[in-house]
């Protein structure tokens, strides 16, 4: 059983509370999440089975899309409403829709953002939650992240309803924080929903209670070949042997490539069957293979 799960995390959980669940329903031990989600978060978790394990980097990295609300006029430790708060302040009486939507429009794009003290990012290989328990709060390097979209989806003061894709390593209750001091007031994170990882989406998810045993989970996974958004190589037999080995694969062993493709591909057998990853090299006398990631 080598492929992915796509799992609507409830509210309450950690992401490896889930892990801990779905190990002990299923008895499946390899297997991990790929991106964490706050424990009060629900939403699109993204979890690796069997061979695919080694290839979660992939999927972390993939773009993400949120849907929550956020409160104006409050300013907590962590950003969100699980933390201490350490600031109240009025609401700017004069304050507009419109103003709010320019002041989101100013995140947009490539950004650098400081992530917030109660958050798993290591600094001297200590969890920054773990020093902001013992009452630390240390300097934070600003992260360069992108934001592709910050949308106002509806106010009704002092709650704003929010929509953001951004890239990985975003942090949306960061987002909400320092929109809340362009405002001039703070704000906090109160409800957050994952809609979207790369090209996987919510709505194809399965419920934690859906799952339990193996038999339920295999009803379910993703195969590697399928969740991988990437081009395809097929290559012949004696190709696939010297690609089961870690070799270069030669023109004459490409039975099928797509036009233009110059960058990872996925290389299947002639059966269909997924090898692996790897890389594609053209030079005068032709593209050449060169594997990155052997799977059988």
């Amino acid at each position: 059983m080598d492929g992915i799960i796509l799992i609507n995390k409830p509210s309450g959980m950690t992401s490896h509370d889930v892990v801990d669940y779905v190990r002990g329903k299923t008895g499946i031990k390899k297997i991990g999440h790929t991106g964490t989600l706050d424990p009060n978060a629900t939403g699109l978790l993204i979890f690796c089975v069997g061979k695919a394990t080694r290839l979660s980097e992939f999927f972390i990295s993939m773009d993400k899309t949120y849907e929550g609300k956020m409160r104006l006029g409050i300013v907590s430790d962590s950003y969100d409403i699980d933390g201490n708060i350490v600031a109240e302040n009025q609401i700017p009486a004069n304050i507009t829709e419109e103003d709010i939507k320019r002041y989101c429009s100013e995140f947009i794009g490539k950004i650098e953002q400081i992530p917030p003290m109660v958050s798993a990012i290591k600094i001297g290989g200590k969890r920054l939650y773990k020093m902001a328990r013992e009452g630390l709060s240390i300097e934070r390097q600003p992260r360069k992240v992108k934001v592709d979209e910050f949308t106002i989806l509806k106010v009704d003061l002092p709650y704003i309803w929010i929509r953001i894709s951004c890239s990985r390593g975003t942090y949306v209750r960061t987002l909400c924080h320092d929109l809340g001091q362009k405002i001039g007031c703070g704000a906090i994170l109160v409800e957050l929903t994952r809609l979207r990882i790369g090209n996987f989406n919510l709505n194809n998810a399965i419920s934690l209670e859906s799952i339990t045993s193996k038999e339920d989970l295999a009803k379910h996974i993703i195969s590697i070949a399928e969740a991988l958004d990437l081009p395809y190589v097929i290559v012949s037999k004696h190709g696939e042997n010297i690609f089961r080995n870690g070799g270069k694969i030669l023109k004459d062993e490409i039975k099928q490539l797509q036009d233009g493709t110059n960058e990872l591909v996925k290389v299947l057998n002639e059966e269909g069957e997924f090898l692996g990853l790897a890389t594609i090299q053209r030079t005068a006398a032709g593209p050449y293979i060169v594997p990155r990631r052997v799977f059988c």
